[in-house]
């Protein structure tokens, strides 16, 4: 059984009756006694919010299909009625984040495009990224075309509760799923990297895709600011492959040479390479 998101098998001795569906779904992470949920982005949310806007102008919907910028599509429940869609942010097991719960309302307009209120800012300028924005609009595609509907949306955002305005929220999500990072997390995944004898570690998830593309013969896995934690753990031959800025937190460098300096006692790293896009 192997991880829809980030392509690790999963131990032999931990597979049980009935989980491969909740893998395959992308929000549960295999654990050796249970599962640790995965949530779902501001990406996801508002794309959610945005398709039960549409739906909602033909049906009653009290849930939507939305799919993610992986290929996954999960289900989101939504509140929707006459034209407006109501999604709330669900992060999973991740032991903190500021966007839990933040709820996104879409409301359908005459224009033919897809529309920002104010809600959806940060430091006063729009905030939405480029997979984020991709993933909105394939949505408004996949909704307009099912409904035949001709018009647009605007989406805005509120904290929580409905009373509590955002100053801004961005809307951002590589892959449609929150990693659900907890003391669990950590320890499971470097359960799971155990079984390899070679990997790299990555400090997000354009890292991984870039080693997984350029360093077919290791197997990747997201460790973010943990990486120090799974050095310690693992014996096989590594890589680290990681963007400048989280590498100079971890390290104190973002350059390689100097990293490699500072690993010294970790003789299994073979190498360190910094991507700097």
């Amino acid at each position: 059984m192997r991880d829809p998101i980030e392509l690790y098998e999963y131990p032999k001795e931990w597979w049980r009756k009935g989980a491969e569906k909740k893998i395959a779904s992308g929000l549960y992470i295999l654990t050796k006694d249970g599962w640790i949920r995965r949530g779902i982005t501001t990406g996801t949310t508002a794309s959610a919010s945005l398709a039960a806007a549409i739906a909602s102008k033909y049906e009653e919907v009290d849930f939507v299909s939305v799919e993610t910028p992986i290929g996954l599509k999960v289900n989101v429940p939504v509140f929707a009625k006459e034209g407006v869609g109501v999604a709330r942010k669900f992060s999973g097991d991740h032991e903190f984040d500021a966007t839990n719960s933040t709820i996104f309302v879409s409301k359908l307009t005459k224009d033919k495009k897809i529309l920002f209120s104010r809600g959806i800012a940060f430091e006063s300028d729009f905030v939405v990224s480029r997979s984020a924005m991709d993933q909105l609009k394939r949505n408004f595609e996949i909704y307009s075309e099912k409904y035949g509907y001709d018009g647009g949306v605007i989406i805005d955002a509120y904290y929580r509760k409905i009373s509590e305005k955002l100053n801004g929220v961005a809307i951002l999500g590589t892959t449609g799923f929150v990693e659900p990072w907890c003391d669990e997390l950590l320890k499971t995944k470097i359960e799971i990297a155990q079984q390899y004898g070679k990997i790299a570690i990555t400090t997000g998830r354009e890292t991984w895709k870039f080693a997984k593309e350029n360093f077919p013969e290791y197997q990747p896995f997201v460790f973010g600011v943990h990486i120090r934690e799974a050095l310690k753990a693992h014996e096989g031959e590594i890589i680290i492959v990681g963007k400048p800025g989280l590498l100079k937190k971890i390290f104190g460098s973002s350059e390689s040479e100097e990293i490699m300096k500072k690993l010294k006692s970790f003789a299994n790293v073979v190498e360190v390479f910094v991507c700097s896009t």
